[in-house]
């Protein structure tokens, strides 16, 4: 429906907005699924704290007690701020930090050289590690440049050469940890969080086939088109998941083995974008029905066709299958179930297109125009035969 766009745009919350939040999901969540299934969801941010945790406590005792560093914590800190979801994304953040301690090295020598120990050179510094870290790209929140600028003008020169030290052994151990120990399975990660999606789009057409067999309200309408809502904000972070995939399998030396997962998964997630987007305009065009606006009929036109419902839940048994086909395991009979639920859809699209061309008021039948092109659009998407994502499927 063009009434309702794709993503909708939210006022960014505050910093401690975002905390509470977060904390409260993670309560709640805790609250909900119990201790263990919890572990179970959080288990790769979990195998990550302890990696990293485990990677410092390693780099302490190597600075402390073999390389007989003065300031052996110096060395975890480097592994803190290497270490990444990644082993591709730990690189180019080693990179990154050694470069910058370079560059603040560098820089921090001349400018003492040129102007002498005195606020004018502090300032100068600052300025300059800001100005540097911007014109080399670096993210925003890394002023490693300015930071050892500073502490080579506060320790002296030669600080610079054990700044750079520390930091070379810190990044070292982070991308080796990275590579080495329990490297998070992000293809798995992202396929099975695409078929969750798709499970929840199944049970989303499958609340508004029964709403409409049953009996419906606007309070009804409304819950759907909140949760079509908040399930394009969800693909953010599915297709975020597909994202850290691809970053993961780029410096595998398996790479091509993961190939074809990859580009099923960054294709499912694309088809599930559009497929959620087309649900959603179904649920919008509801709401104005049974809301009357644009001078709908209102409660008076929310009897809708039987065939409405049945097509809503053959959509419903089509984004289950697809969900069973982005595991790892799919079986040829999930493709059958798909192309079964997709045919059984086609025809009843068709009954129902001569039932609506009997319909009179002109704007209710410009809206279950609508809504039968958004039913056919998702089938599309979804079609493992001839629709546009023929990658999202494993067999096809």
């Amino acid at each position: 429906m063009d009434s309702e766009p794709g993503r909708g745009r939210t006022i960014a919350a505050s910093p401690l907005e975002r905390v509470t939040s977060g904390l409260t999901t993670a309560l709640e969540g805790l609250r909900t699924m119990g201790v263990e299934r919890w572990l179970r969801m959080e288990r790769e941010a979990l195998a990550q704290t302890v990696k990293i945790t485990g990677a410092c406590v390693l780099s302490w005792w190597l600075a402390a007690y073999v390389l007989k560093v003065e300031i052996p914590v110096l060395v975890p800190i480097g592994v803190l701020l290497t270490m990444s979801a990644t082993a591709y994304s730990s690189l180019v953040r080693g990179a990154q930090q050694v470069g910058a301690v370079v560059t603040g090295v560098a820089a921090a020598t001349a400018v003492i050289w040129l102007l002498g120990y005195n606020a004018v050179t502090l300032a100068v510094l600052v300025v300059a590690g800001l100005v540097l870290t911007r014109l080399l790209n670096l993210p925003a929140q890394n002023v490693q440049i300015p930071i050892t600028a500073l502490l080579v003008f506060a320790l002296g020169s030669t600080y610079g050469f054990e700044r750079l030290a520390d930091v070379l052994v810190g990044a070292g151990i982070g991308i080796a940890a990275s590579f080495l120990i329990m490297p998070p399975r992000f293809v798995d990660k992202a396929s099975h969080e695409l078929a969750a999606l798709s499970d929840e789009l199944a049970d989303l057409a499958e609340d508004m086939s029964e709403g409409l067999r049953n009996g419906w309200d606007e309070d009804m309408a409304s819950d759907w088109l909140a949760r079509a809502r908040t399930l394009s904000q969800r693909l953010e972070a599915a297709e975020e998941a597909a994202e850290e995939a691809a970053e993961a399998v780029r410096l595998s030396p398996r790479r091509s083995r993961y190939n074809e997962r990859m580009d099923q998964v960054a294709d499912a997630a694309t088809c599930l974008d559009h497929a959620c987007h087309q649900l959603r305009g179904i649920a919008r065009g509801l709401v104005d029905l049974i809301a009357g606006v644009r001078g709908l009929p209102g409660e008076r036109g929310a009897d809708m066709p039987e065939l409405l419902a049945d097509e809503l839940a053959s959509l419903s048994r089509g984004f289950r299958a697809f969900s069973m086909l982005q595991h790892g395991r799919a079986k040829p009979s999930d493709l059958e179930d798909l192309r079964a639920a997709l045919n059984e859809g086609h025809r009843q699209h068709e009954r129902l297109a001569e039932v609506f061309i009997h319909t009179g008021h002109m704007e209710l039948r410009l809206l279950q125009g609508a809504l039968l092109d958004d039913c056919a659009r998702i089938r599309h998407e979804i079609d493992p035969d001839t629709g546009p994502h023929k990658a999202a499927f494993p067999h096809a």
